[in-house]
């Protein structure tokens, strides 16, 4: 087995350059999630609950806005830029460029002018708590974007590992120095404040991004043989903003939904419990990451026998990984989150354990987003997240009225389960198989894989 590994990572084929790039994107997105984890302890230490609330409240709605910013152009960067690049076509990857730059750059100017009108007409206006954060935040928006699209064009151009750096480990680790620095220059740290360093941290990023790129990409042609296809651009970019948009909307609406209906400390609390369930996703994305390109590929050999035992593996090994990380905040959680974070956030690790029991049931059906999308069914993903977005408004409302913290957990539980168990019953029905720990029963259909 370790020889056969050696070979495998020292080789120059196809399948050794993705095992490398495999391995190296998981492990800095390892050291990208323990630099975002830090930042998080920061933040909560240095804000106490009801400042981490403000805060909290206020990156769930630049997070919104950052939807139409990006407009979907990261992934059609990706692929636009990748399929220009084996064609050996600089002109369309430079023309592509230009016109995601100048689409996000206007919609971002559109946003920032519309949060300004809005805060000049609710509540008590830019005098608000929240105004403040929300108007430093505003430039996140920009930036944030760039930051995005000049990583996607480096991934499209075969720089896999140069397409992480400045979002994944980068931005976090400025983000985390900065912080470090904040006192001793700055004075106590304020939730504005905090948004402010976040938007910094984020322009130190975009400067090593562009430099990254610029340092990557062709030569520009003198001459342009053909005009940019920019019709068929936002055709396709309207899609992937709209399974984006719902994506970030079920990541916030909860957030949201807190600010709205109880208090900002109750955002802060709720906020750290989402914090740390990113560590315990940690081998879920991986195992999405290391297995989609198998799945992809055993589908179109038609190996269904293969492709039911990676499938199984990837529910199995999400399951068991999200229960194993789970352990420590059923045992001793309770004094573990407050000593890491502060004693305000002695409600946090109740609604982690919600958080985690319901990610541990949904991942006993597992894996078939990464099924239906390597497969060619991405309208059915985005149907069914449009299903589980709606089940989340009906069931948050109705629980964080009635429950408080406890019954936002519960929404995001039910709201998580429910769309594992469509996207299970979907890949059944178009593919005739699909991931499932509990319901891992081959199928009787013997046609080939279409």
């Amino acid at each position: 087995m370790l020889p056969a590994l050696r070979r495998l990572y020292s080789g120059q084929g196809r399948a050794s350059v993705l095992a490398r790039a495999v391995t190296g994107s998981a492990g800095l997105r390892l050291a990208g999630m323990g630099l975002g984890f830090l930042v998080g302890i920061q933040l909560a230490r240095g804000l106490g609950a009801e400042g981490y609330g403000i805060y909290g409240l206020a990156m769930a709605i630049i997070s919104v806005l950052m939807v139409p910013t990006e407009f979907g152009l990261p992934q059609l960067l990706t692929r636009e830029v990748a399929a220009a690049h084996t064609k050996k076509d600089p002109g369309t990857i430079h023309a592509v460029l230009r016109w995601a730059t100048k689409v996000s750059l206007a919609i971002a100017l559109a946003i920032a002018l519309a949060l300004l009108a809005w805060l000049m007409i609710w509540g008590d206006g830019v005098q608000s708590p929240l105004a403040m954060p929300l108007l430093a935040g505003a430039l996140l928006v920009p930036v944030a974007a760039q930051v995005s699209m000049r990583c996607a064009a480096l991934r499209g151009l075969q720089q896999i590992l140069k397409g992480e750096y400045p979002d994944v480990l980068l931005r976090p680790l400025f983000f985390s120095l900065l912080l470090l620095m904040a006192p001793w220059l700055l004075g106590p740290l304020t939730p504005t404040m905090a948004m402010a360093l976040g938007v910094t941290s984020a322009f130190m990023a975009l400067v090593f991004a562009r430099q990254m790129l610029a340092q990557t990409l062709p030569t520009q042609p003198t001459v342009v043989n053909h005009r940019p296809d920019t019709r068929t651009w936002w055709l396709s970019a309207l899609p992937m903003a709209a399974t984006n948009g719902l994506g970030v909307l079920r990541g916030q609406l909860l957030v949201l939904m807190l600010g709205l209906l109880l208090t900002v400390s109750d955002v802060g609390q709720y906020r750290i419990a989402t914090s740390i369930l990113l560590l315990v996703l940690f081998p879920v994305s991986v195992l999405n990451t290391v297995l989609a390109p198998s799945i992809a590929s055993l589908y179109v050999a038609g190996d269904r026998d293969a492709l039911r035992k990676v499938l199984l593996a990837l529910s199995a090994g999400s399951a068991v990984g999200v229960l194993l990380l789970s352990v420590p905040f059923f045992v001793m959680g309770d004094w573990l989150v407050p000593w890491v974070f502060g004693e305000e956030f002695d409600a946090a690790n109740g609604v982690l354990v919600i958080l985690c029991v319901g990610l541990f049931l949904s991942n006993l059906f597992g894996g078939n987003v990464v099924l239906l999308n390597m497969t060619g069914h991405q309208h059915d993903v985005m149907l069914v997240s449009a299903a589980s977005l709606i089940v989340l408004i009906v069931a948050g409302y109705g629980l964080v009225a009635q429950l408080g913290l406890a019954g936002a957990a519960l929404a995001y539980a039910v709201s998580n389960i429910s769309s594992d168990v469509l996207m299970w019953v979907m890949a059944k029905k178009r593919l005739g198989l699909a991931a499932s720990v509990l319901l891992a029963v081959p199928s009787n259909r013997s046609e080939g894989v279409a």
